[in-house]
């Protein structure tokens, strides 16, 4: 079971590794749309930022929902990019609509995103596992796991830049 601190580590490398790929992303490549992506990569970019946004949005009300004692739990084990691979609508609050123009602004406001959380959950009490919100597909998460929840979704993401950066359109 994955504790506030281990939660946090995990949504710090997912974080990271996903910067990673941004790295050497030109102009021109971070609006690229090539044939069979849903997204570019600012787009995509985007995206996880407002998720992250969200999260921390649920974050900060968490503390005044105690998850009841008999309460149908969400397993851990069952939270990583593996529970993203059915295709979807990304949620209303998390469709990007181009507010990133260039990569600077994305890589600014993905690192702020995850600060935001850090700084939050490093401010929280160690009881996060004791209060919880709902996710709209998944059922009740408590507070570790809407942490987990968020580095997993980053990793999610990571495969599609990955999977961006791989087209052959990318290189021109």
């Amino acid at each position: 079971m994955h504790t506030k601190s281990s939660a946090l580590d995990s949504m710090h490398r997912a974080t990271e590794g996903f910067l990673a790929l941004l790295d050497g992303v030109s102009d021109t490549q971070w609006h690229l749309h090539p044939a069979g992506e849903e997204w570019s990569i600012a787009q995509t970019v985007e995206h996880v930022v407002l998720s992250n946004r969200g999260i921390l949005k649920g974050l900060e009300h968490l503390l005044a929902a105690p998850i009841a004692d008999d309460a149908t739990r969400f397993d851990d084990a069952g939270i990583s990019s593996e529970m993203f691979r059915t295709d979807g609508p990304a949620p209303a609050l998390a469709v990007p609509t181009g507010r990133f123009a260039t990569r600077a602004e994305g890589v600014a406001a993905l690192s702020a995103a995850f600060d935001d959380i850090a700084a939050w959950a490093k401010e929280s009490p160690e009881t996060l596992r004791a209060h919880g919100l709902p996710h709209p597909l998944f059922g009740l998460f408590d507070g570790v796991q809407w942490i987990l929840f968020g580095a997993a979704h980053t990793d999610n993401h990571a495969r599609q830049l990955r999977a961006i950066r791989a087209h052959r359109d990318f290189a021109r």
